[in-house]
């Protein structure tokens, strides 16, 4: 998912955008090609805890090991990664 469609999402669905919608585009790019999925299912986990088809990250609901390995690193990229020093 591009930037300014991760921020069309979130204000439709949330009223406003308070994130750094560029550095979740990277992360979920980085993520989504590690897991060999879309960006959008990645976003939509992060976002909507939507499980990632392919991937053990639910079970009875919850977030399995996998599932908060992946948020630990999404959270790793998206807080790591300064695009406003380039």
């Amino acid at each position: 998912m591009k930037a300014l469609a991760i921020r069309k999402y979130l204000e439709k669905n949330y009223g406003e955008c308070k994130h750094d919608t560029r550095q979740m585009e990277y992360a979920c790019k980085v993520l989504s090609k590690e897991l060999k999925t879309t960006p959008k299912s990645v976003f939509l986990f992060m976002v909507e805890n939507e499980p990632i088809e392919g991937c053990h990250t639910h079970s009875y609901g919850f977030n399995t090991r996998e599932g908060r390995g992946i948020k630990d690193y999404f959270q790793s990229l998206y807080n790591d990664l300064d695009l406003t020093k380039n």
